[in-house]
Formats: structure tokens, sequence, C-alpha cells
């Protein structure tokens, strides 16, 4: 338990929280009184979202609703919680009957997701709010796609930045197309910068333009890589 805590960055002071949030269902007995990491991954499920979307919230102040859903989507997933989950080493310190690991193919991805969640579960209530956000940003935010995130948000900025140091025209974008009730508008918006133009849809205008900023300067940037 020390040598985890160590690789998590927190010590807990609540006995017991940490082995709960270790703990898989087919660890226990009909009669056990200890409980899984079931109810800790569900409070953990929560506080991981929250402390992700306030992150992605102070980090893409020029997204909307849409954009900033599918940023939290991108970096909360199973993929990157069970890439977390290997590297602080869950698969060898999580609690399971035996015949887990010998018959029932080991511990699985899913499996390693869920205790990460149950231990930011288990953090937060027993350090509270500032804790866990810490052990996310310390783990989760610091190694996924953040960085490749914050560069396709920030694309019109990059975009115009190019022009500059090529020395064209800045980007020009207008709207082609807005479709779709006022609840669920659709845009589609065209870019044009240095001869080449792109168009791309989005749920805003700002979303539509990030994402047709974000093909054109690819395209640049290929073409820059060709030369």
């Amino acid at each position: 338990m020390r040598d985890l805590e160590a690789k998590i960055g927190y010590r807990f002071k609540q006995d017991g929280l940490l082995a709960q949030a270790l703990r898989h269902a087919s660890s226990l007995s009909a009669d056990s009184a200890s409980m899984s990491y079931q109810r800790l991954e569900f409070l953990g499920d929560s506080v991981l979202n929250l402390c992700v979307a306030e992150e992605v919230y102070n980090l893409f102040p020029a997204a909307g609703e849409g954009e900033l859903t599918r940023a939290r989507s991108s970096l909360i997933n199973n993929r990157n919680l069970h890439e977390l989950g290997v590297r602080i080493g869950l698969p060898e310190t999580m609690q399971t009957d035996r015949s887990v690991r010998s018959k029932g193919g080991g511990v699985t991805p899913k499996m390693v997701a869920d205790v990460v969640e149950a231990i930011t579960g288990a953090i937060f209530l027993d350090g509270g709010f500032l804790c866990a956000r810490a052990f996310v940003r310390d783990h989760l935010l610091a190694d996924t796609g953040i960085i490749d995130l914050t560069a396709r948000f920030d694309a019109k900025t990059r975009l115009q930045e190019w022009c500059q140091k090529n020395r064209h025209l800045l980007p020009e974008y207008s709207v082609l197309e807005e479709s779709g009730p006022p609840h669920s508008r659709t845009f589609r918006i065209r870019v044009t910068a240095c001869g080449e133009r792109s168009d791309a849809v989005g749920s805003s205008k700002k979303e539509a333009e990030m994402n047709a900023a974000t093909w054109l300067l690819a395209l640049f940037e290929k073409k820059e890589g060709q030369k």
C-alpha cells in the first residue's frame, strides 16, 4: 500500500479506503463484511468528470458547450484511465479472486479503469476535492493528449501566426451555411488563407472556425514538411 501511495502521490489518513478501491467483487465471500470498489468507482466517476471539466473550462475560454464536452470525453476514456492504472501498477495490486487471473483472462483494461475512478473517489473522501484534483492533474492530465488537445483548440491562433511568419495576409472566415433549429444549430464555415481554403462544420461558429483552421493548418504544415 505504501508503494502505491508513493506512486499516487497521496498518503491516506483513513484506514481501509485504498484497500477498498483496489478490491474487485470477485474477491468477496458471501459472508464478507468488506465492500468492493464499485461504490467508490461511482463517486470517483463524478469527481473525475468535475476535475477535468474544470480544467478544460479554464484552458479553453472561447470554447462552447459542445466543444468542451468533446474535450472532456477525449481525456476521460477507458484507454487513458487504463494507461494511467498501468503506470501506477494497479494490475499487480488489485485484489481479485484467483480464478480471475488464472481462468478469466486476467485483469481487464476496463477493471483497471474502474479502479482509477475508485481511487479518485477514495482520495476525494479522504482529503477533499483539492487533493483529488491534484491527483487527476498530476497523473491523468499530465500524461494524456492534453497538449494535442490544446493545439487543436488553438488552431486559429497558430494559423494566423503561420500566415504572419510567411508574410501572407491574415486568414479570412466566412459563414457559408447556418441550419437546424434554434437550440441545435449547425454552422458551415470557410477559411481562406495563402491561396487555399477549407470548409468545416460545427455546432457553433467558433467550433466550425477551429475545425476549418485545424485542417488548413495541417495542409500548410504538410506542404512545408515536403519542401
